[in-house]
């Protein structure tokens, strides 16, 4: 499994509103164009993310689990036999409309997902929103805890469009939220280890065609899902919708 030697990194700081790059997110978006990858190191302030860690938590160990709904849920997989592609993870689901999402919620995650929305936008040239586009498109804010005891999603790929660019934004630290275990990725032939370096705060951007892979994280430990414990992210997928006609 290849280091990250050969992949960009930049650096990166959020100044209440947007992160902020060191080299220009057209340049940026070219990289992951051409070369699948880049890591963004200290883009967001670890205080700021411990916050909606403890609040995303709290806030799905007082309200049950659902497998859909029409607002704001969670739902804990494991293993789905319906899955195309296997995996263990505990799922937040997120729309940030009013109504949908609890208030004290929508206010701890709203500005970090807003700047995630104008970075991955800035970066892949896409004009992406929270609310639907005329084809019933929008983003969907998730927080995703893959836990201790064997969290893990099989390996995937997703079309290139129209999303064009992925962003992941480590919400955990290894050596502290978990022992082992992390995102990879397979480039021209390579695959790519992130475990021991998407560090909290950290930013991973990947083209959105390059297949990927979470290992197991921690999977000698027993699995609980009331525990806190395991590697987590926040990633903001394009949803597919159909399109609006008449």
């Amino acid at each position: 499994m290849s280091k990250q030697s050969d992949i960009p990194v930049i650096e990166a700081d959020y100044d209440g509103t947007r992160v902020n790059l060191a080299t220009p997110p057209r340049d940026v978006g070219t990289y992951v164009a051409q070369g699948g990858l880049a890591l963004l190191k200290g883009a967001f302030p670890v205080d700021l993310l411990q916050n909606i860690l403890d609040g995303v938590f709290a806030w799905g160990q007082q309200c049950a689990p659902q497998r859909e709904s029409s607002v704001s849920f969670h739902r804990i997989d494991e293993r789905p036999q319906q899955s195309r592609t296997p995996h263990t993870f505990h799922a937040y689901n997120f729309l940030l409309h009013p109504g949908a999402i609890d208030a004290k919620i929508d206010t701890l995650i709203r500005p970090i997902f807003s700047a995630m929305r104008d970075l991955q936008n800035a970066v892949a040239g896409t004009n992406a929103g929270f609310e639907p586009d005329a084809e019933s498109r929008f983003l969907q804010p998730q927080v995703i805890q893959y836990p201790s005891g064997g969290g893990f999603f099989g390996e995937h790929v997703h079309p290139l469009e129209p999303q064009r660019v992925g962003l992941i934004v480590g919400l955990s630290e290894k050596g502290r939220d978990f022992k082992n275990g992390g995102t990879c990725f397979r480039v021209g032939g390579r695959n790519y280890s992130f475990e021991d370096t998407h560090s909290m705060g950290d930013i991973i951007l990947f083209r959105y065609d390059v297949p990927h892979w979470i290992t197991p994280i921690d999977d000698e430990e027993h699995l609980d899902w009331t525990r806190r414990a395991g590697r987590w992210t926040m990633v903001l997928p394009l949803l597919p919708g159909q399109k609006v006609t008449g």
